[in-house]
């Protein structure tokens, strides 16, 4: 029996090399893009907790100089354009295209679930020709929560969650599903390790096309 997969965008399905390789340039460590990307997380959290929101690329876009600003690094109005610019050019993941196509095949439904913006979102799919695996794009925007806040889950459009698979990258984000009713397949390639104080996922995997193939053998 088949049903929904879920992906994550940012970081699961797009990798965020060329923002790490704009930040190397001005100087930054390489795990500048992880400071960041950690602090901004935090904050929107936060944010979102508190009961308030900001889209994540406002937050990403505020938090910057200051994490550069911890690196003993001051850029100009022009090299924090140009770091932010890259997020219209990410590049998919190794292996990201295969799983879909995988997926896809296999007859399930593909949607996107994102803390992006669903413009953005869609800008990317179709840049990276991929966009019709895809049947929606759910972003956090609609609903003015982040992830991993239960609401954004539950927008999925289905009757059990039950039946669908979240795709992810990052263990809070799996947890979040999780806890919200989902199967998930966490996908080590960023934080290589899960957290063992969260519920566990189903699935544990190195790349994308591996959770592709656990998850279409789980459901057969």
């Amino acid at each position: 029996m088949t049903g929904i997969v879920v992906f994550d965008i940012i970081g699961t399905s797009f990798s965020l090399e060329k923002p790490r390789q704009q930040l190397i340039a001005l100087g930054a460590p390489p795990y500048a893009l992880e400071l960041w990307f950690a602090q901004s997380l935090r904050d929107a959290f936060a944010f979102s907790h508190a009961g308030e929101y900001q889209p994540l690329k406002e937050i990403l876009q505020a938090e910057l100089p200051r994490t550069l600003k911890l690196l003993d690094i001051e850029p100009n109005s022009a090299q924090l354009d140009r770091v932010m610019k890259t997020f219209s050019e990410l590049d998919l993941q190794p292996g990201a295209k295969e799983a879909f196509a995988m997926l896809s095949d296999a007859g399930w439904k593909i949607v996107a679930l994102t803390n992006g913006s669903q413009e953005a979102t869609n800008k990317l799919l179709e840049r990276a020709a991929v966009k019709n695996y895809f049947s929606e794009i759910y972003s956090c925007d609609a609903i003015a929560k982040t992830k991993p806040h239960r609401a954004v889950y539950e927008m999925i459009h289905t009757d059990n969650l039950e039946k669908v698979w979240l795709v992810a990258a990052h263990a809070w984000d799996i947890a979040g599903a999780k806890l919200a009713g989902m199967k998930t397949a966490f996908v080590r390639q960023l934080e290589k390790d899960y957290l063992a104080v969260y519920p566990q996922p189903e699935i544990a995997v190195e790349n994308l096309p591996e959770a592709a193939r656990q998850i279409i053998n789980a459901a057969s």
